[in-house]
C-alpha cells in the first residue's frame, strides 16, 4: 500500500479545465514521467499530489495518505519543483540546514546529499552566484536530505549538464 494515486482529478482555472479526470497509479520501484506541451496539466497534477494546490474533485495519495498528513513531510517526501526557494544571500550549507531543521533531519545528512549532487564543494557559495543547473542540483539535495520513499520531481533535468 505504498503506491501513490491520482484518482479522478478535476481542475479548472479561468473557467478551462486544466484536468480532467485524471487518474493513475505509481507503485513501489515504478519510474512516471508526464510528457505533454506545456499548459497540459502535468505541473499542476504535482502541485495537487504536493497539497499545493487544490482540485475541484478528486484525490491525491502517497501510501493512502495525503501529502499534509505527514507530521515531517521531507522524511516521506521529497520534491523539486523550478527555483531555488531560498534566500539568494544565503549559502547552500545555511539553506540545508533550515530545511534539515524544520524536519529533525540530522545535519550529517547535508553532506552525503552534498557529496551525491556534487555541490559538496561549493557548499558555502551564496544562492544566488549558482547556475540554472548547480539550483537544480540543489533543489535535489533538498528534495533527498530526508532520504524519502517517494519523489515528485517537476522537470528533473531542465538546466543539467550532461555529464562527459
Amino acid at each position: 500500500m505504498n503506491d501513490i494515486v491520482i484518482e479522478n482529478l478535476c481542475k479548472k482555472h479561468r473557467n478551462k479545465n486544466i484536468l480532467n479526470d485524471v487518474s493513475f497509479k505509481a507503485t513501489q520501484g515504478e519510474i512516471i514521467a508526464f510528457l505533454g506541451p506545456n499548459g497540459a496539466g502535468k505541473s499542476s497534477t504535482l502541485r495537487i499530489l504536493l497539497g499545493l494546490d487544490y482540485p475541484l474533485s478528486g484525490i491525491a495519495t502517497f501510501g493512502g495518505k495525503r501529502y499534509m498528513e505527514f507530521d515531517r513531510p521531507l522524511r516521506d517526501v521529497g520534491a523539486v519543483f523550478d527555483g531555488l526557494g531560498g534566500v539568494p544571500s544565503r549559502t547552500i550549507n545555511t539553506h540545508l540546514k533550515i530545511v534539515a531543521l524544520s524536519n529533525q533531519i540530522t545535519k550529517s545528512r547535508i553532506d552525503e546529499v552534498l557529496k551525491m549532487t556534487e555541490l559538496y564543494e561549493k557548499r558555502f557559495s551564496k544562492l544566488g552566484t549558482l547556475s540554472l543547473g548547480e539550483g537544480q542540483r540543489l533543489g535535489l539535495a533538498s528534495a533527498l536530505l530526508g532520504d524519502p520513499q517517494y519523489l515528485v520531481l517537476d522537470e528533473p533535468t531542465n538546466g543539467l549538464d550532461p555529464l562527459c
